[in-house]
């Protein structure tokens, strides 16, 4: 019995010594960290978290400290969706951004993880990390303003160069001129580029500082992809491409707008690497509760190596053979995201790639999409007038 007591004992000081080592850690971690108990109430706020906040220290765990959020439109978060409150309903919360009004009333955008965690039968814990992003979307903005500004003074000359490269193709074209035509043929395609390159970089400066919107309503599927298709053929200048379609009609919550710009993408995407005479393949079919779009090229196919950073920013793979500033897909994927679906890739060198765009298809879950701030995203007025009512865990 004696022995049996030491290994207890020895037992339950090796337990505090990790408690109070775990708890040392938390706290001088950079990283902003909260820790709630299973009934959502605040039990420790670490020493990056208080600073954040704004937050004396001793009373982080008062109800008085509890901070009000807020999505970034402006609107008030519902207490059911604070992020403590979504980890204990078992929701993924990851990279979430929210305006958390602090003590003294002023506000900071913060992006939001958590998980809940569970020690064999032990109570379980809610761990919510989370980071200041209040600069580095004010630092987006200014890039976002200063670039649109920058492109509206190219866009002016190069619409001037358009216009007119097109009179000479149609001339060209009418006395018969080939080798002119051609030249004309090259200039436009040239600076169709160029404007496409400018609406990218310009687009993905806007999503980095959540100057865009989601705007979901009822719409066909089939007929938006449909039409995307029939303008595409006509200007794909010498690639064909096949349509497979599902035989009812296919209804989601979309944008109809943004989904349309990421077939768009992805449809560049597939010609840029095809060869000239090769077919490019769209289908649509839904599986279950979600619609997947799948683009299909025979072009080079893409190194299994690319894989993990190719939906990423300003990434081009081998860019020796990648034209274009690497931002088509990236945009895809914001988007993707942003309508609770996906964008992945199956591909091998040599045989082409298949890229496939998921879409839930149900109302509920755009509606839930709206409610956790991941569909509106307005404009940085609406940011800084931000204020609100309670704390990450929804508890007062």
């Amino acid at each position: 019995m004696r022995a049996l007591r030491c290994l207890m004992l020895q037992e339950n000081s090796a337990r505090e010594l990790l408690t109070s080592s775990l708890q040392a850690i938390l706290e001088n971690l950079t990283e902003a960290v909260t820790v709630a108990d299973a009934e959502g109430r605040i039990i420790m706020r670490n020493r990056a978290a208080r600073e954040i906040l704004r937050i004396k220290p001793g009373s982080e765990v008062r109800p008085e400290s509890q901070v009000i959020l807020r999505y970034t439109d402006g609107t008030l978060v519902p207490r059911s969706e604070y992020p403590i409150a979504k980890v204990l309903k078992g929701e993924e919360v990851s990279r979430l951004e929210l305006v958390a009004e602090r003590a003294d009333g002023s506000t900071r955008i913060l992006q939001f993880s958590g998980s809940l965690i569970r020690e064999n039968d032990g109570p379980a814990l809610v761990v919510i990390t989370y980071r200041d992003f209040t600069d580095v979307r004010r630092y987006a903005e200014q890039q976002y303003d200063y670039l649109r500004a920058t492109s509206h003074d190219l866009r002016n000359p190069l619409s001037v160069l358009l216009a007119q490269t097109k009179l000479l193709e149609a001339e060209t074209s009418r006395k018969g001129l080939h080798d002119e035509n051609r030249a004309a043929q090259l200039i436009l395609r040239s600076g169709r580029r160029i404007s496409s390159m400018l609406d990218d970089l310009v687009e993905s400066l806007k999503y980095d500082a959540g100057l865009w919107s989601i705007r979901p309503r009822e719409t066909d599927l089939k007929k938006l992809v449909t039409d995307v298709v029939e303008r595409y053929r006509s200007s794909s200048e010498g690639k064909e491409i096949s349509l497979s379609l599902m035989e009812a009609d296919c209804p989601a919550m979309i944008d109809p707008d943004q989904v349309e710009r990421c077939l768009e993408n992805l449809l560049s995407n597939a010609f840029q690497y095809s060869p000239k005479g090769e077919t490019v393949e769209v289908s649509l079919d839904v599986d279950g509760d979600n619609a997947r779009i799948a683009v299909i090229d025979r072009g080079s196919g893409i190194d299994p190596k690319h894989f993990p950073r190719i939906f990423d920013r300003f990434y081009r793979g081998d860019s020796r053979n990648s034209r274009g500033l690497g931002l088509g897909l990236y945009i895809v994927r914001l988007l993707a995201e942003a309508h609770r679906g996906s964008v992945t890739v199956q591909s091998e060198p040599g045989k082409g790639s298949i890229f496939t765009l998921t879409l839930p298809l149900k109302r509920e879950i755009m509606d839930r999409a709206q409610e956790t701030g991941k569909v509106e995203r307005r404009s940085s007025a609406a940011r800084e007038s931000a204020t609100s009512d309670a704390g990450f865990s929804g508890r007062s």
